[in-house]
């Protein structure tokens, strides 16, 4: 990909990422089936817990079980990397899934292939943000540049 098409890719994975949430917000699985790679999967990080993996059907099928009062992104950044996009979200939802609350923020790391078909989403890692306290390096604003 041409230096000069990244801005452009970077647009339009933005995008995709605004029509997966609304598509989210709606357990719209129609749109969010287009959207999705057919090896989609979501790893979620638990504290003490083995990473665990949830592939695309079972996600799919959870979505029954979920009451989703809001959901929105905070906070994106996007990469383009040839056929590669990575993008970094912060996401808050008010929800629950089967009963139990999942409202929270959480830090959310996409990652998009670009098939014959367009972007799709082939993979989302889900963890939550560091609390204040916690040691990190100093903070930079999330667009910085970083040499």
């Amino acid at each position: 990909m041409a230096a000069s098409e990244t801005p452009h890719a970077e647009a339009d994975v933005a995008e995709l990422e605004r029509r997966w949430a609304a598509a989210f917000a709606k357990k719209d699985i129609s749109a969010l089936q287009k959207l999705m790679a057919d090896g989609y999967n979501l790893v979620i990080a638990v504290e003490g817990m083995p990473l665990q993996v949830v592939p695309r059907n079972a996600w799919l099928e959870s979505l029954d079980a979920y009451s989703i009062e809001a959901a929105q992104i905070e906070q994106m950044h996007v990469r383009v990397y040839g056929n590669v996009a990575v993008t970094v979200l912060l996401w808050r939802q008010e929800a629950s899934l089967h009963g139990r609350d999942r409202s929270a923020r959480f830090m959310l790391t996409d990652v998009w292939v670009k098939q014959a078909s367009g972007w799709k989403l082939a993979e989302r890692h889900s963890s939550r943000p560091e609390h204040p306290g916690a040691a990190r390096p100093p903070a930079f604003p999330l667009d910085a540049e970083i040499d």
